[in-house]
């Protein structure tokens, strides 16, 4: 894995809205492989990506070839690409030969300037379509390197402060106005350059000239007038803190674009982790993301009593490492004590790991792991890693909190079921009971006197209400079970008996027309029978209570690719469509609304919906043209002829 790590390149291209930015594109996709990552960058106004379609055209073709693209709104385009190249990790760099500079004054080209401050980043220069290695490395401090270019801008200065003196001076302007041109001319210089030593160089070359063709004796180098000499001090101090001033704003951009860069990261960290949905991909964001920042290894523990397991970086979730028991030890140490530990802390220094403790006020999540490879965090770095871990800490405070409310949500929930149920129950079951009680006390009371066919329908009445009980009590004990989410006992079953074993238990009722279409042979199912078998009866019993007698019922199977869909048909008059969005809902009866009356707890559909949702199958309800409803369920096709 390590060398799979070392080998992996990270490529940069510098867009613009040049044509031949297209070359530089096309050249770095080239030179990629599949495992390098791919980066752009553009540097100006956002706007000008909406506005420019030159350069729209450049970042659609970086998209096609799989890359990211980056944007900062800086004026300092080196600077810039300095800061997020050596953010980034960038190992290639590919830029255009003609890239022009925002500065105020010419510089040196690009390039060049890049392979100043890039020293240990391969920098390609396009000129066309060919590639050409641009060498340029230099020590990792920056130091002062004494170049024609700077030297020749303070002499071409000084020359025309020189011309401009001459002619104020045969004008018989005073000398001051020709001290001023001169003070000017050392301000350019110190602006124009890239360190302060040009623009001390100007202020001597000043000096010199000035005292040498402008001061009595002329063309000689010698002061009579003390005055001048406050002057040439004024001159010097002007020119180093001009020069100061000058470092100072490039020190400003540089903070400038580690500060673009640090918005962007936790921008892009925010809104990842605000989309993430559960624990384990707010740990994987986390990890990736500072894994990106730092370039150095990243991992989560989960910690109890002992450390249980981690994450790395790419959210692969692997075992421990056995052979760190140092490692274990400071990670039940930062747990316990909530704080910080190992490599470069107070505490078990000699570590090579720095662990973080993720946590509140009143949770504790786990603990944050990085390899420090010998090396201190430094200021930017340090900064952006807490601003990280506070926005991970707060996700999975957000993440926790959901699933509490969620869970007290689920709890409420299943309070007013058995609230409603039990409301239920007790007023729709008091009327068969009654009529049960009532029946049973005649024939106590006066079975001597009643003739046989009157003792027939009491029979007969008591059978229907027991039965109508049974069924219910079947629904809630059922419904209650896959409410509470029990273990489901699949099985494979032949269609042919699921159908078999429903008509078994449904209500015999000689006024309906019941068929059964013929059943394909060697069908079979995965599903738990128990329940499904109860799904089918509720809806014969359905089909039986709400249809007029003398109605056709017909129960059919259609076969998909991988579903088996048991059909029951009826002829009746139908249901309405504003009944069909609410069929299914608990104790909804149609018409009536809600379950108010004999035989009509509106339990049975809703019992159907929640045993299909378990299994994760479908049920519907159709219309059977001309008139007529048609209910649809759908089980697992099991191939038992392919295994």
């Amino acid at each position: 894995m390590n060398e799979k790590t070392l080998e992996k390149r990270t490529i940069l291209v510098c867009l613009s809205s040049s044509p031949s930015c297209q070359s530089i594109i096309k050249a770095a996709n080239k030179a990629k492989k599949q495992e390098d990552r791919f980066l752009a960058l553009y540097v100006g106004l956002k706007e000008k990506l909406n506005t420019d379609n030159s350069l729209q055209s450049n970042v659609d073709l970086v998209k096609s070839y799989g890359g990211e693209i980056h944007v900062l709104e800086s004026n300092e385009i080196v600077l810039s690409i300095v800061e997020f190249a050596k953010r980034m990790g960038v190992t290639d760099l590919y830029i255009g030969s003609s890239a022009p500079s925002h500065s105020l004054f010419a510089s040196r080209p690009i390039g060049e300037q890049l392979a100043t401050y890039l020293t240990n980043v391969s920098i390609y220069i396009i000129p066309s379509a060919i590639a050409s290695d641009y060498p340029g490395r230099i020590k990792k401090q920056a130091r002062f390197i004494l170049n024609w270019r700077d030297i020749l801008i303070v002499l071409g200065i000084m020359a025309i402060a020189t011309l401009l003196s001459v002619w104020f001076d045969r004008s018989r302007f005073s000398n001051g106005n020709i001290i001023t041109i001169y003070i000017l001319a050392v301000l350019l210089a110190s602006i124009s350059t890239g360190h302060q030593i040009y623009g001390i160089l100007a202020a001597g070359l000043y000096i010199l000239l000035f005292n040498f063709l402008f001061i009595e004796p002329r063309f000689t180098l010698f002061v009579y007038d003390s005055e001048y000499l406050m002057t040439y001090f004024v001159s010097f101090v002007a020119a180093f803190i001009t020069g100061s001033l000058a470092s100072k704003l490039k020190t400003v951009a540089t903070s400038s674009a580690e500060n673009a860069y640090r918005a962007k990261v936790l921008l892009d960290t925010s809104n990842q982790l605000e989309k993430a949905t559960g624990r384990e991909e707010l740990i994987q964001i986390a990890c990736t993301q500072l894994s990106r920042l730092l370039d150095r290894p990243t991992y989560y523990f989960n910690v109890d009593d002992t450390v249980k397991n981690t994450y790395a970086c790419d959210g692969e979730q692997r075992p421990i490492l056995e052979d760190s028991q140092l490692d274990k030890e400071v990670i039940l140490y930062t747990a316990h004590n909530r704080h910080h530990s190992g490599a470069f802390t107070n505490k078990y220094q000699e570590c090579p790991k720095r662990y973080y403790s993720i946590h509140n006020n009143h949770n504790f999540y786990g603990v944050i792991g990085i390899d420090m490879k010998g090396k201190r965090f430094n200021e930017f770095e340090n900064t952006i890693l807490l601003s990280i871990l506070n926005e991970f800490t707060l996700a999975l405070e957000n993440e926790t909190m959901a699933l509490e409310k969620q869970a007290a949500l689920i709890q409420s929930e299943k309070a007013i079921f058995r609230s409603t149920l039990l409301r239920s129950i007790s007023h729709d079951l008091r009327t068969p009971l009654t009529s049960i009680s009532g029946n049973a006390e005649t024939l106590l009371m006066n079975g001597d006197q009643l003739q046989d066919f009157e003792k027939t329908k009491i029979y007969h009445d008591i059978q229907e209400d027991a039965m109508w009980l049974k069924q219910e009590m079947e629904n809630i004990l059922a419904m209650t079970k896959v409410e509470n989410n029990e273990y489901l006992n699949l099985t494979i079953e032949s269609v042919e008996d699921l159908i078999a074993e429903a008509l078994k238990h449904c209500e015999k009722n000689d006024a309906y027309h019941l068929s059964v279409e013929p059943i394909p042979e060697n069908l079979f199912i995965k599903a738990d029978m128990k329940l499904i078998v109860l799904v089918l009866v509720n809806l014969l019993n359905n089909a039986f209570k709400y249809t007029p007698k003398g109605s056709t019922i017909t129960i059919q199977v259609e076969e998909e690719t991988d579903l088996v869909w048991i059909v029951v048909k009826d002829n009746g008059k139908g249901i309405s469509d504003e009944d069909k969005e609410h069929i299914f809902e608990l104790f909804y009866t149609g018409e009536k609304r809600i379950a108010d009356s004999y035989r009509s707890m509106g339990i049975g559909l809703n019992y159907c919906y929640l045993t299909m949702k378990a299994h994760e199958q479908k049920i519907e309800v159709l219309d059977n043209i001309p008139h007529g409803t048609i209910f649809r369920f759908s089980l697992e096709k099991e191939k038992l002829n392919e295994k």
